[in-house]
């Protein structure tokens, strides 16, 4: 009885370490998995919501960064057409799978979209 307790605590105690951090692409990706199992009704989730914010806000940022760049004639990271590049969400997702596991882990959600858009538009050097 109690190994069995000292097991369950030491479970308890480890699953948060093993999740991903907050900001990570592997959280979005979890957060983004967990709304498509809900269907239609994941636009009702609070957390539908907060996912499209932290997405646009780091497309802003990104978008903010490659103008900046070009005022400074400094190289740009991403090569779109424009400076706000069009990437829709299911694309995004599935950019986000086809990052490994193990990298999306310890990358930032900047990092990982800056990949997504640097292999969607890449830059001739």
């Amino acid at each position: 009885m109690r190994k069995s307790i000292l097991v369950a605590v030491a479970v308890s105690i480890a699953v948060p370490v093993l999740a991903a951090p907050p900001g990570s692409a592997q959280n979005f990706l979890d957060r983004a998995n967990r709304l498509k199992g809900k269907g239609p009704f994941a636009l009702m989730d609070s957390d539908y919501g907060r996912l499209k914010a932290e997405a646009t806000a780091v497309g802003k940022s990104i978008g903010d960064e490659r103008r900046a760049a070009e005022r400074a004639g400094k190289p740009v990271l991403h090569c779109s057409p424009t400076p706000r590049a069009q990437l829709g969400s299911f694309e995004f997702i599935d950019g986000l799978e086809a990052i490994p596991a193990v990298e999306r882990v310890r990358m930032s959600l900047r990092d990982a979209m800056l990949r997504i858009l640097q292999k969607k538009y890449p830059c001739r050097r």
